[in-house]
């Protein structure tokens, strides 16, 4: 290739506006259009969201082609043949990776904001930091002239045999554990820690009892649980064919992970590692029945038969409006009970009691989560609570799940449940009322309501953790062990809405621009 023609590729590739880039998606090629800025070796450089599906599935699967046609004429010229040879296409294949290095990003997202009108808009007003930049590497380059192509001329190929990957079946394994942890959505294993620590703390404070050991092996049981649980909701609805038909889930919160639709897992193994989380929480009850009391089998038994009955056919209650209900049971009264049973080796309706305003909290997360997800529940025939009763209707049902729970607060005290120093948890109060205000006003619209669907998880992390905070210091009154769990749920709370508002602030300043 001559120096000339390298120019000219370069020419023709700063020309064109964008490109089609395309990956293979399981059973699918995935293709979208996307804007892009080249470097003077060729490395091409993309921008999305943050948490955006594709951004997830290019990184993943990082094989990528991208086609740039360059129209060299005006669009009334388009149907005449002498000026249609004037055009000409260029085929990249590369590879992807994310941009970690600050200057290289600095570098991308200067030449993206010169071709990308929203990044454009993003760099001018300081909001960049919601942008992932993906570099692509190129393997080979074909640039083929239209004239040329009729002519019966071969294109110029450009190789890069330095790009090659050379990964092999490391880079594949650490791949698929990835996709995995995206599978399993870790992070929400948060709404499994509070109720375990609940029960922890209540036969502490109830009975004077608490080992630790124990307690390491009934966490370890229960989140196991909860991402075999995760893995069979995304196996079952991918099965049923839910999530291919949601249009409006907010990822990551709602519409599943996505891992199955992306190709990035195959049913299979998002099945069988299910199968493999479960087993190992059974696994872990059957020891924890074995050196405490066979009474810890029956409530994991119940626990179990709540997440087959969730997601399994025939019953597959989730379908029945039933869901809401049997996950609230399950994230509250089931754990909590089960942990205070491993840690005392009794029954008892104190840690069911006690549980029940972290249930209800559960139980709104889910029916919040349903808004986005409404017309791609109905369409696929998963009925639960708001597909059954409408958008409308449901925030009312979940502004009474969240605000009961709230009132248990006290009632728990006053029935000698929960320790004065629990009523803590009531600072938790204005951001449920910041988040129930939204999604009164936003139920129709998934993008407003994501402060609604964040403020939820929030406030039920932060509320779970202030309870047990409560009975903790109640048994072991050491202000600076006090102001440290605090200041660290401030900060989560703090980090959790800077972020939130950062997103929510970058994407109200595209859709103004735009609208205007």
């Amino acid at each position: 290739m001559s120096s000339g023609e390298r120019a000219e590729i370069l020419e023709v590739l700063r020309s064109a506006t964008e490109a089609t880039v395309s990956t293979y998606g399981g059973e699918v090629i995935r293709s979208r259009a996307m804007h892009y800025a080249v470097a003077d070796d060729f490395t091409i450089y993309l921008a999305s969201m943050k948490g955006d599906p594709k951004i997830l599935h290019i990184s993943n699967i990082p094989s990528v082609t991208l086609l740039i046609l360059h129209k060299a004429t005006p669009p009334e010229t388009y149907m005449d043949l002498r000026e249609f040879g004037k055009w000409s296409e260029i085929e990249i294949h590369g590879r992807a990776s994310i941009v970690r290095d600050e200057r290289e990003r600095e570098y991308a997202i200067k030449m993206l904001a010169e071709r990308s009108p929203i990044v454009k808009l993003l760099y001018q007003n300081n909001q960049t930091g919601v942008l992932e930049v993906i570099r692509v590497e190129p393997q080979i380059i074909k640039y083929k002239r239209v004239r040329d192509i009729l002519e019966g001329k071969p294109p110029i190929v450009i190789s890069f045999e330095e790009s090659r990957d050379r990964g092999g079946d490391i880079t594949i394994l650490a791949r698929k554990l990835k996709n995995l942890y995206y599978a399993m959505r870790v992070p929400f294993i948060a709404a499994t820690i509070p109720s375990i620590v609940l029960g922890g703390l209540l036969a502490l404070y109830h009975r004077g009892v608490f080992d630790p050991i124990l307690f390491i092996l009934t966490l370890i049981g229960t989140i196991a649980a909860h991402l075999g649980l995760n893995l069979m909701n995304d196996y079952y609805d991918y099965k049923m064919g839910v999530d291919q038909v949601n249009k409006e889930g907010v990822f990551p919160f709602t519409g599943g992970s996505r891992v199955l639709q992306m190709g990035l897992l195959s049913p299979l193994e998002v099945f069988f590692t299910s199968i493999f989380m479960i087993s190992l929480s059974v696994a872990i009850a059957v020891y924890l029945a074995l050196v405490v009391t066979p009474l810890v089998l029956a409530v994991a038994a119940l626990g179990f038969t709540i997440i087959f009955a969730y997601h399994v056919p025939p019953l597959r209650l989730v379908d029945r409006g039933l869901g809401e209900l049997l996950v609230g049971i399950g994230f509250g009264p089931v754990y909590t009970l089960g942990t205070y049973l491993v840690m005392t080796g009794e029954l008892s309706v104190i840690p069911v009691l006690a549980s029940l305003p972290l249930a209800l909290l559960v139980a709104d997360i889910l029916v919040v989560n349903e808004f986005p997800d409404y017309k791609g529940d109905l369409k696929a025939g998963k009925h639960n609570l708001v597909v059954r009763l409408g958008r409308r209707r449901a925030r009312w049902l979940s502004h009474v799940l969240h605000f009961t729970a709230y009132l248990l607060i006290p009632v728990l005290y006053l029935m000698g449940i929960y320790p004065p120093e629990s009523l803590i948890a009531l600072l938790g109060l204005p951001l449920s009322i910041y988040g129930k205000i939204n999604l009164h006003r936003n139920y129709e619209s998934p993008f407003d309501m994501i402060p609604a669907i964040v403020s939820n998880i929030v406030v039920y992390v932060v509320t779970g953790f202030l309870i047990s905070v409560g009975i903790l210091f109640s048994v072991s009154p050491s202000p600076a062990l006090l102001a440290s769990i605090l200041m660290g749920i401030a900060g989560f709370t703090i980090y959790e809405l800077v972020e939130l508002r950062r997103g929510v602030r970058a994407f109200n300043l595209l859709r103004r621009t735009v609208s205007n």
